[in-house]
């Protein structure tokens, strides 16, 4: 593997401080039982959140999301869980959930 290569396959979770900010808090261990799902509970913070809040999880959510595209789906669950969630998706379905709850959002 070439140091670029390397480079590109590094995830640093203090590049999404929004991220951090929001997942523990709405993510946290109960979540489910809260919300009932992670795209509720991004809905929640939608709901909950000021304009800019709402802009910078857009915008690093969809980093993050470019960030593993097409990665194994265990560094995908292993990079929530370094920004403090305690959601592990099962499937791309549900990342794509959150993507639409996001993409409607008024930022």
């Amino acid at each position: 593997m070439t140091e670029d290569e390397k480079k590109s396959d590094h995830f640093d979770p203090e590049s999404y401080p929004a991220l951090m900010e929001f997942l523990p808090a709405y993510l946290h261990e109960d979540y489910s039982v809260e919300y009932g799902s992670a795209a509720r509970a991004f809905a929640a913070l939608v709901s909950d959140a000021s304009g800019d809040q709402i802009r910078n999880v857009k915008e690093e959510w969809t980093a993050l999301r470019q960030a593993f595209s097409g990665r194994p789906w265990p560094d995908v669950q292993g990079g929530l869980a370094q920004l403090g969630a305690a959601w592990r998706p099962e499937s791309e379905q549900e990342l794509q959930a959150v993507d639409e709850i996001l993409s409607r959002a008024d930022a």
